[in-house]
């Protein structure tokens, strides 16, 4: 009992250990003195994420299942031995006597066999093309994999890109709320202002911290999501850098159309299936065809005291499916819906591909035009909020003006970079939905 705890113990170590170099071996490949870029995260999550390996390992097993089918091609050769230990008992009568003989003797038995099919008018070869089809679709599911993989760690870059400008927004409302309030105070003190004033400027900076503390818990979760997307631990203190000026939309949304017809993994992976689903329906026609194989035998057997026994049969056959209870009817028609289906989810798949590829491109668009809409009114709003400011500082404004202003600049500035990162997160689904490649 005890030795099995030590080994259950040993165990659990083991699989510790494993689990923890993993995570260490990730966490080292993070800059720790500067902030991840973009293709850092996305060449990071391709290198580890689970998805992607079982994705390689369906690939790697579909391959070795196609050479099996292969194998058909080829001879099978087989060698069989024994060796028997035979005792054996007779009784015979002499002279009205029963006497009983016995016999102890040893028997080798040596047996090749090899067994060829030399033709099944395509069946073997029709069965190989399809699976070999089946190799190139869950190649472009890999493809698939990588790709839905890496946008999904794009988005959730640019969703912590966006947590941490809501929280600068969030600590500038912040500040400028505790100028108000000491300025409030100050002019409470020396009996220009009321003090309502002052508790209206309290109430801001409260408000502004609260936002503040739900700003910081955004990061913290969007941090989250991002490590998880990675394949990282999920409390791992990744940072991120800030990304480039927004891309334009270069081409009509036409031409976005055909390139995802044209480059889409999904749709070349569902292409694939119907060239394999056609080889299986000529591989299921071939059934009724006969077949042709040969096979050979070759025997040698020896007992103790007595002659080497040889044995050899060459035979060759000629398999002709008569009647097979309309089973080959049923496999050929099986086969043909088959086919068909996949042409009708490949159609499917061409009028989603077509509406992701429209949508992402209006909210391109919307997003974009927010984005410019959004520039001029952070400007307004800041000049509104130091008017504001200016004429309280002077005694002739309330601090209710101010307090609306900054409200104004505060949901300016938060609208504006929600739609800088809309933008960004709708342009990474558009090439996404055109299947642009990651690599």
């Amino acid at each position: 009992m005890r030795g099995n705890c030590k080994k259950l113990l040993l165990m659990l170590a083991l699989l510790f250990y494993m689990a923890t170099s993993v995570h260490g071996a990730l966490a080292a490949a993070i800059p720790a003195d500067r902030p991840m870029a973009l293709d850092e995260a996305v060449s990071l999550a391709l290198g580890t994420h689970p998805r992607i390996k079982g994705s390689e390992q369906d690939l790697d097993a579909a391959r070795f299942v196609t050479k099996q089918a292969v194998s058909a091609f080829w001879p099978q050769v087989g060698f069989e031995t024994s060796r028997d230990y035979i005792h054996s008992a007779r009784k015979i009568r002499v002279g009205g006597t029963g006497i009983t003989t016995t016999a102890d003797y040893v028997a080798n038995n040596f047996n090749f066999n090899t067994d060829w099919m030399l033709f099944d008018f395509g069946r073997t070869y029709y069965n190989v093309k399809g699976l070999a089809a089946l190799e190139d679709s869950l190649l472009n599911d890999l493809s698939a994999t990588q790709q839905q993989v890496a946008y999904d760690v794009m988005n959730a870059y640019f969703g912590l890109l966006k947590a941490q400008s809501l929280v600068k927004v969030s600590q500038e409302t912040l500040d400028a709320a505790n100028l108000h309030l000491k300025q409030a105070r100050s002019f409470f003190d020396v009996g220009v202002k009321p003090h309502y004033d002052v508790t209206s400027a309290e109430v801001q900076v409260n408000d502004a911290n609260v936002t503040l503390i739900e700003a910081d818990d955004a990061v913290k979760a969007a941090r989250i999501v991002l490590n998880t997307k990675i394949g990282l631990g999920p409390l791992t203190p990744t940072t991120v850098s800030e990304q480039p000026a927004l891309e334009d939309l270069k081409k009509p949304v036409d031409e976005y159309y055909q390139e995802a017809v044209n480059n889409r993994p999904e749709i070349r992976s569902l292409e694939a299936k119907i060239k394999s689903s056609e080889m299986s329906v000529k591989g299921a026609v071939a059934n009724y065809l006969p077949t042709v194989s040969a096979s050979a035998v070759m025997n040698w057997y020896k007992e103790d005291h007595s002659d080497a026994l040889d044995n050899e049969n060459f035979q060759l056959t000629l398999d002709i499916p008569l009647f097979t209870g309309f089973r080959t009817e049923a496999q050929v028609g099986q086969a043909r819906a088959n086919a068909l289906s996949t042409k009708y989810r490949l159609e499917d798949l061409k009028l989603a591909v077509l509406s992701d590829v429209s949508q992402s491109y209006i909210a391109v668009e919307d997003a974009k035009a927010r984005f410019v809409a959004l520039e001029s009114s952070v400007r307004k709003a800041k000049e509104n909020l130091d008017i504001a400011q200016g004429r309280y500082e002077a005694g002739v404004g309330q601090i209710i003006d101010v307090t609306d202003a900054q409200v104004s600049l505060t949901k300016a500035e938060t609208d504006y970079a929600t739609a800088k990162y809309d933008y960004h997160t709708a342009y990474t689904n558009l090439l996404k939905g055109i299947g642009k490649s990651v690599k």
